[in-house]
């Protein structure tokens, strides 16, 4: 009996809070579909590299799962408090028939069981399928032909998502059975009545509020703009997100009494139609739920700032990889930052020949190659630059000194390249960085500065830096280096050696012959590194290439999970706040409809409650987006080049169309739920 009761409750409620349920599908689709990563790039052709590199991002992301669990989690009890304060009066008939709490308890297990079940197997069944498109968008990544396609399901994912969820619900059923003990059926029988009450504000305090809130973010914003990410850990940082946030939940604090008095000052605004009952109806609805709306807010901007600084790093990472390598490989030695160097006359190349590795075997033309250490301090160099990036980070960054190259080295790996060869005065140096964050304060440095000196040495600055890697490298740090003439390159001490070469025939095959000299020379390495303090790198641009695959896959993935769990969340709490406000303002409707107000001028009303209700988070968070957005761009771009606006553009764009389609879908279960009552 109470399990047929129970089913028909579900089947009944399924229209009005259908929004609910799509959310909780689409969280178990989402959940599934990121947790099941590694079974489907099990089935790829990747390298043992590439294996480990996305072992190691699904490590993450199952990390990530964890939080996002704690969020769905929120999300399924806060709706299921907001459901239960809607059918308080239905409890209480309950209650009056002889229903006793114990059995209404169980009939609320049995309504969450179903809808439990309900959710699980649909998004499963979408996430199964979905997944099999995320399966070629990592394949894409990772540049790897699916020449063959084989339908994957994710054993693993499946019962993950499986117990992950069953926890939510077994939570949401305690929860529930501490409600209805607690219910009075008195209480109960009233609940609608008590609904109805509204709260008074106070004009004075919400102007107060409002200003405050105002100057808060406005001091927030400039707070973070000065920081520009630089150091996370400063107090600058600590207090921006601080003023951040208070000034978030003052603003909608403020809302409530500030926002209807100004509307109140146009008479004929006001008076217009269903305005006067249209406003006080969303005065209630935020005065209410203030805290919610801030915390919605809040999510959303993370939300875009993840989902857009996601793209971003992707296709900022992806941009630097061919600058980043320029050769197919180059070997350096190096000693650790601090230590004294004492590196022999010995080329690196007749190094790796005592090493097992001949040179000749793998290319034709390699270049043997030294940097030098200058006495010139990078923070020294540029502390007067009026470059607001540069000027912000160096104040945080540990100084080094500036290597220099030989000339003639300069243009052996220009050929090498397919770049024409320079030439330069005597006592002239040319300036080359690998930065495009530092291309601005070398311009500026040239054009204030028509010399340096460089030890005993004073050179005339070329006025045409070069934008070029001078070497393969994991990242690229190649701030500043100079190149002089071979004769004063001597005279300073050496601080790496390098070997660049280009593969001859296959590359492929070649590559994996280099892997497999480095498994098996790597004690004889190890044991050169002991003897000599320095250590040996072989950077090939395969390894680059797959190690920035899979960290744009990385960020990417991580940036749309949290982006699009924290933007359904928000918007399926907006929905079920408005729905709720609908039920508890069906008395109002009936008596609009009594006086002879149309249905159009509700429905009317309705939409601007609710499009009000949804634009006000969505409308700050686009604002707090666009500095945060705007800071991070400054760090993202020092991984690459990428059209910074066209990737912002887009990921705000497709945010927009989702929350639209939750805007729509709450105006069309808000005007069901007034026209079934009326």
């Amino acid at each position: 009996m109470l399990f047929k009761l129970s089913k028909r409750n579900v089947q009944r409620s399924i229209k009005d809070y259908s929004i609910y349920f799509f959310t909780l599908a689409l969280g178990v689709c989402i959940f599934y579909i990121f947790n099941s990563v590694e079974a489907q790039t099990a089935l790829m052709d990747m390298s043992d590299n590439q294996k480990s590199l996305m072992k190691m991002s699904t490590r993450i992301i199952e990390i990530v799962s964890v939080f996002v669990s704690f969020i769905l989690g929120f999300l399924i009890i806060y709706a299921n408090n907001f459901i239960i304060k809607k059918r308080n009066r239905e409890f209480g008939i309950y209650m009056t028939l002889g229903i006793s709490r114990s059995k209404i308890a169980f009939m609320l297990f049995y309504e969450t069981i179903i809808v439990g079940i309900m959710s699980l197997a649909v998004g499963l069944f979408l996430g199964v399928f979905l997944s099999q498109g995320l399966a070629s968008v990592t394949a894409k990544l990772f540049a790897i032909d699916m020449k063959k396609y084989q339908f994957v399901f994710s054993k693993e994912a499946c019962i993950k998502t499986i117990i992950d969820f069953s926890i939510m619900f077994f939570i949401t059923m305690i929860l529930n059975f501490i409600v209805v003990s607690r219910y009075k059926l008195i209480n109960l029988i009233n609940a609608q009545r008590k609904n109805e009450k509204l709260k008074g504000t106070n004009l004075i305090l919400s102007v107060v509020l409002f200003i405050i809130s105002i100057v808060c973010l406005g001091f927030a914003y400039k707070l973070i703009l000065e920081n520009a990410l630089i150091n996370i850990g400063d107090d600058t940082f600590k207090l921006s997100i601080l003023l951040g946030v208070v000034g978030t939940i003052l603003f909608f604090r403020s809302l409530a009494g500030f926002f209807i008095k100004l509307v109140q000052n146009d008479k004929n605004l006001y008076l217009k139609n269903l305005n006067t009952f249209t406003l006080r109806q969303l005065n209630s609805r935020i005065n209410t739920n203030y805290i919610s709306m801030s915390i919605i807010c809040l999510m959303l901007f993370i939300s875009i700032g993840m989902y857009s600084t996601a793209i971003g790093l992707k296709k900022s990472i992806e941009s630097s990889t061919e600058l980043q390598t320029p050769y197919d490989v180059t070997v350096t030695e190096s000693y650790k930052r601090g230590e004294k160097t004492h590196f022999s006359n010995e080329k690196l190349s007749e190094i790796l020949k005592k090493l097992d590795f001949n040179v000749n075997d793998y290319s034709n033309e390699y270049i043997d190659y030294n940097f030098y250490n200058s006495p010139v301090g990078f923070i020294k160099m540029f502390e007067n630059t009026s470059d607001d990036f540069l000027s912000k980070q160096i104040k945080f960054m540990m100084d080094s000194n500036i290597p220099i190259i030989k000339l003639s080295d300069y243009n052996k790996l220009n050929k090498i390249q397919g770049n024409s060869p320079i030439d330069l005065k005597d006592k002239e140096v040319i300036l080359v960085t690998n930065i495009s964050a530092m291309e601005n304060p070398i311009k500026e440095y040239i054009k204030n500065n028509k010399n340096i000196k460089i030890g005993n040495d004073e050179f005339k600055i070329n006025k045409n830096y070069q934008y070029q890697s001078l070497k393969n490298d994991l990242a690229k740090n190649d701030f500043v280096t100079f190149v002089v003439e071979d004769k004063y390159a001597d005279k300073h001490e050496i601080s790496q050696k390098c070997l660049s070469f280009n593969y001859e025939g296959n590359k492929k095959d070649t590559e994996n012959k280099i892997t497999k000299y480095l498994e098996k020379s790597e004690n004889k390495q190890i044991q050169y590194q002991k003897d000599n303090g320095s250590s040996l790198m072989f950077i090939s641009k395969q390894v680059v290439l797959e190690i920035n695959m899979s960290n744009s896959a990385m960020f990417l993935y991580i940036g749309l999970y949290i982006g699009i769990i924290f933007l359904i969340s928000s918007a399926a709490v907006l929905a079920l706040n408005q729905l709720s406000g609908a039920t508890e303002s069906l008395g109002r409707y009936e008596i609009l409809k009594k006086l002879g107000v149309s249905s159009k001028m509700i429905k009317r009303s309705i939409f601007i409650q609710v499009f009000i209700y949804f634009s006000l988070p969505i409308a700050l968070a686009l604002v707090h987006s666009y500095f945060g957005i705007k800071v991070a761009n400054n760090v993202v771009k020092m991984f690459g080049d990428y059209d910074t606006v066209g990737t912002n553009v887009g990921a705000v764009l497709s945010i927009c169309v989702i929350y639209a389609i939750y805007f729509f879908g709450t105006y069309k279960a808000y005007k069901r739920i007034v026209n079934k009552n009326n």
